[in-house]
């Protein structure tokens, strides 16, 4: 029977991110971002697996923008900007010792001016003195898709290089004034997301029609890279035991059938979606491979020697990801001499959630030694979790979500493998999520991700009480224990 235990000083909390629960759009000041502008469909199909749910065009956000009727999750939130005193106490409860949040860049800088808030400042400080009083440590993410609208309206968001300076002038007051709180920062939230939004992902709209997409994403993460690797030496500057890392959604997978093609199909998925993002944060580089990729599609990337030089000088000090699912790759053709092929396959091994993911514990420790050994830089993964439609037990005043309890467990037993087993170094761990929240994809609170419930439904309708679930009082015992109980 292993025992294996977290190792000493290891960073194990809860997520969330400041889009998705601080709510209060209207107050002290806050500008508007990109999500105050997504609205919730009540007729969504939870499967569609094929829908783009991060994405916006130009058109449906003009739509949007004078929309007076639609339901604006984003806007309300769960209101931790309100609720954090309470919302810290329970943290304690459920057994963070670390807890992952972003700051909203609409809500320091709220104007393109680039004058700053200082009842953003101020408030901030107050969440951040109520981590420090209950001992929570503190990963502060600086863009969590928050882009501010006037980023997007008067810049064009990340397609546009002055972005980056934007970027850092908001990245240089934050650093400032919040270094007491925390050493360790990640730049970009899941930016390999980019090339699946531009609105979500890089705070710019594309036509619906635009033939030149592709190569307007790739422009716009490269322009996204420099501004993280600016950020690394920045970082540095201010305080150098700072710790700068990016976070991908990590895109493990497998190929769909023993069938060489298929492996084929698997190998240029992971290069384009996984390890081309890798390669340029913490390797320093554009792999070629990535070279032979842009000049098959006719992309044109607008770079420099200079930008080539920074991204090579200021790699991460760690390496961030979250995980969710696994998925398989089917090839379909190469008569183009570029390798077409399904994805998005459903593992008839698995089994999935309402929302069509996988779910593959082995997957979180394979994904872990491939990375690790590829790149030698310390893991933290900082997003881990199911989505469940959950109801409020009344009769009982529980929410059993065993569900939970069984997800988490088993992805954490592989992810203790990893460490003792294969060598990886991981220093932290942020389950997604802490509390419930609305939901990034779908735009739904009925897709509760927390080990702490939140009576709100997706019109934003209920008292805001919180309660802890099951998982939650489960989540204390094996904090508590440093992993020992899961086994």
């Amino acid at each position: 029977m292993k025992n294996y235990k977290f190792p000493k000083d290891f960073m194990f909390g809860g997520a969330a991110a400041s889009t998705q629960y601080e709510g209060a759009y209207d107050q002290d000041g806050k500008g508007l971002c990109v999500a105050d502008f997504k609205t919730y469909n009540p007729n969504l199909d939870r499967k569609d697996t094929k829908l783009n749910w991060l994405e916006m065009s130009t058109e449906e956000y003009l739509k949007n923008k004078n929309n007076n009727d639609g339901i604006f999750p984003f806007r309300w939130g769960i209101d931790f900007y309100n609720n954090y005193e309470e919302d810290f106490k329970l943290f304690k409860k459920v057994g963070l010792n670390t807890f992952r949040t972003s700051i909203s860049w609409s809500r320091i800088i709220p104007k393109s001016d680039g004058v700053v808030n200082d009842l953003a400042i101020q408030h901030y400080k107050r969440i951040f003195e109520c981590a420090k009083k209950h001992n929570i440590k503190l990963v502060l993410t600086l863009s969590h898709y928050d882009y501010p609208i006037w980023l997007l309206e008067e810049y064009n968001g990340f397609l546009n290089k002055q972005s980056i300076n934007k970027f850092l002038e908001y990245c240089k007051v934050v650093f400032n004034e919040f270094k007491e709180y925390t050493t360790y920062w990640i730049g970009f939230n899941e930016i390999n997301l980019t090339l699946h939004s531009s609105y979500t992902g890089a705070g710019f709209t594309i036509d619906e029609n635009d033939p030149n997409r592709l190569e307007k994403l790739y422009n716009a993460v490269h322009n996204q890279f420099v501004a993280q690797a600016l950020c690394v030496k920045l970082a540095k500057e201010i305080n150098p035991e700072n710790k700068v890392g990016s976070m991908n959604a990590a895109s493990h997978s497998y190929a769909a059938s023993p069938d060489p093609k298929d492996a084929l199909a698997n190998l240029k998925y992971s290069q384009i979606n996984k390890w081309f993002f890798y390669d340029v944060i913490a390797d320093g580089k554009y792999p070629k491979y990535m070279w032979k990729y842009f000049a098959f599609n006719n992309i044109k990337l607008d770079y420099n020697e200079e930008e080539l030089k920074i991204l090579s000088n200021n790699t991460v000090d760690y390496i961030s990801f979250s995980y969710y699912s696994s998925c398989l790759n089917k090839f379909i053709d190469n008569s183009t001499n570029l390798v077409k092929y399904e994805t998005g396959i459903k593992n008839k091994f698995l089994e999935s959630t309402e929302w069509g993911w996988d779910i593959d514990p082995i997957g979180i420790r394979i994904f872990m030694n491939e990375l690790y050994y590829k790149y030698k830089k310390p893991l933290m993964i900082v997003e881990n979790g199911i989505g469940v439609d959950e109801k409020w037990d009344v009769n009982n005043d529980t929410l059993n979500d065993t569900y939970r309890i069984e997800y988490l467990k088993n992805h954490l037993k592989n992810i203790l493998l990893a460490i003792y087993e294969d060598g990886v170094e991981c220093i932290g761990y942020t389950m997604w999520t802490a509390i419930d929240l609305v939901s990034m994809s779908s735009k739904e609170m009925s897709k509760r991700y927390g080990l702490i419930f939140v009576n709100i439904d997706d019109f934003g309708k209920g008292d805001k009480s919180r309660k802890i679930k099951e998982s939650g009082k489960w989540f204390k015992l094996m904090s508590d224990s440093n992993g020992s109980k899961l086994w």
